[in-house]
């Protein structure tokens, strides 16, 4: 079982009828993903910012400490930048193994089988 805004339900490959199917399917296509994303989007550009902000302290002064403040955070958002790209290409192969169980469906349905 899948959950989608806190509630399990079923996934559409385990649908039984062409009905069923589009309704799981839409269901799925209607989460909204982790409410807390946008809270992440700010907090990784706060961290972009303040590395930026070091960098351009550490290049004038040159204290060596400020270096570190400049690392820290854009290591934190090279970290997040790298797990976004991750979740979208986990999004991308999801939404290509519907649109083969759809065209599946499709292919049944054209066939006229009562099941799949």
């Amino acid at each position: 079982m899948a959950m989608a805004m806190g509630r399990e339900f079923l996934p559409p490959e385990e649908a039984d009828s062409w009905g069923e199917f589009h309704a799981r399917l839409e269901f799925e296509a209607a989460d909204l993903g982790h409410p807390l994303m946008p809270l992440w989007w700010s907090a990784g550009g706060l961290l972009f910012g303040i590395g930026l902000v070091c960098c351009a302290f550490a290049l004038q002064g040159g204290r060596w400490w400020l270096w570190l403040c400049m690392l820290v955070p854009l290591g934190i958002v090279g970290v997040m930048a790298a797990r976004a790209v991750e979740r979208a290409d986990r999004e991308r192969g999801r939404r290509a193994e519907l649109r083969e169980l759809h065209d599946a469906w499709i292919d049944h349905l054209e066939r006229g089988s009562p099941t799949l």
